[in-house]
């Protein structure tokens, strides 16, 4: 385990702290809440996200990823019979650099969309300024989703990987909870702790083997609570969840054993999540089975599961690809902006990435309603990055 001197303390670990030394050990999603979003946390920070950063998304590899996206939002509004208002609610906003593509994009090639959109921006940490540049985005402080009656679309892209998790481990056949408390020499050290949180024992029983002794592995109990948010938000239309994770028998596999917690500081592996802390992400992968069946219990209905590679293919990429020839750009340029627009169909990077869409009353019979006609992605223009998105090769990408 690790323990800093006092002096190198963020505020976030002095709270840990506190709250073991008040009240005794904690469990980890505490642990993971405070490191993350306390007032002195890693997410309060500016610039997490980029070249200069800890991590890339892929909003910021190429503003082609917002553009197919639009295209897969227009396509929504059709489905829906071209309401007006059409909402998109992003949550997660974060930089804010996906919502602007998005509406750039609708504003250059969807006209009658465009007219309809209404755009809502909603992150519960700022970490940039709202200008008001008539961008037709709305910006809202919020931890959950302040917006309701939405006819439309509520967005989120990597955004559930960061909600704090509990932690188990599998000892004498039964699952155990990781609670974090203090040593003697005030290092933090993990303690097992039974019984568990009832949705450790839940999820666990949930998986259809037996885990092995000494597995480990993390349960995201906000998985609930936010479908609930969401279903409250939405009365007709879609979700469309942008994340890294796996179905349920993936994700405990056995290839898995010591769980998928990671976390990252400066474009590398940070190592253990007691060390740097607040200074460094620390994400989990998602449970996409446990996200379908939350929302099928308030009413969302699963459309499709996929990778972030085939989405955006059926989306029209061959041809956003192939258009930015379109643009007479310099050799240098033309092939930078093509190696960034691949790494979002990589598959052994952002391209593995699932994507989920779910539905609400919108009259689709099939998964395949939602697939643009070839009219719309036979036409389709390309963006080029600009000073908002990494230029291609800076930085090296963590795949997840």
């Amino acid at each position: 385990m690790y323990v800093k001197e006092h002096s190198e303390q963020t505020g976030a670990e002095r709270e840990i702290r506190r709250r073991i030394s008040t009240s005794g050990a904690i469990t980890f999603a505490e642990f993971m809440e405070v490191a993350l979003y306390h007032s002195d946390g890693y997410y309060s920070k500016r610039g997490p996200i980029g070249a200069g950063g800890d991590y890339f998304t892929s909003p910021v590899a190429h503003p082609a990823y917002g553009a197919l996206i639009c295209v897969q939002l227009e396509t929504m509004w059709r489905t829906l019979g071209c309401p007006s208002p059409f909402w998109v609610v992003e949550a997660g906003a974060g930089d804010g650099v996906l919502g602007e593509d998005i509406v750039r994009y609708i504003r250059s090639h969807f006209q009658g969309f465009s007219e309809t959109l209404m755009y809502v921006a909603v992150d519960r940490v700022a970490t940039r300024e709202r200008a008001s540049d008539g961008n037709r985005i709305e910006w809202i402080s919020s931890t959950g989703l302040p917006v309701g009656g939405v006819v439309g679309c509520v967005l989120s892209n990597e955004l559930l990987d960061a909600m704090p998790v509990h932690r188990f481990e599998v000892k004498d056949g039964r699952p155990f909870e990781v609670y974090v408390g203090l040593a003697t020499d005030g290092a933090f050290v993990e303690r097992l702790v039974e019984p568990p949180s009832p949705g450790i024992v839940e999820r666990v029983s949930s998986v259809q083997r037996q885990l092995p002794e000494g597995y480990c592995g993390e349960v995201s109990m906000g998985l609930r609570s936010w479908m609930v948010d969401v279903a409250a938000c939405l009365r007709r239309g879609f979700v469309l969840t942008i994340d890294y994770g796996y179905e349920r028998e993936q994700l405990y596999s056995d290839e898995r054993n010591r769980g998928t917690l990671q976390t990252y500081y400066r474009h590398t592996e940070g190592g253990s999540p007691y060390q740097r802390v607040g200074r460094q992400d620390i994400t989990a992968h998602v449970d996409f089975t446990a996200l379908i069946e939350e929302g099928q219990q308030v009413g969302l209905r699963p459309v499709y599961l996929t990778t972030q590679g085939e989405f955006l293919h059926s989306l029209g990429y061959v041809q956003m690809e192939k258009a930015l020839g379109d643009w007479g750009l310099a050799l240098a340029v033309h092939r930078a902006n093509v190696r960034a627009m691949r790494r979002l169909i990589d598959p052994e990077g952002l391209g593995k990435f699932k994507v989920l869409v779910q539905e609400r009353d919108s009259g689709i019979q099939r998964d395949s309603d939602l697939v643009p006609g070839e009219g719309v992605t036979a036409n389709l223009g390309s963006p080029v990055a600009t000073s908002m998105h990494l230029q291609a090769g800076q930085g090296s990408f963590v795949a997840f």
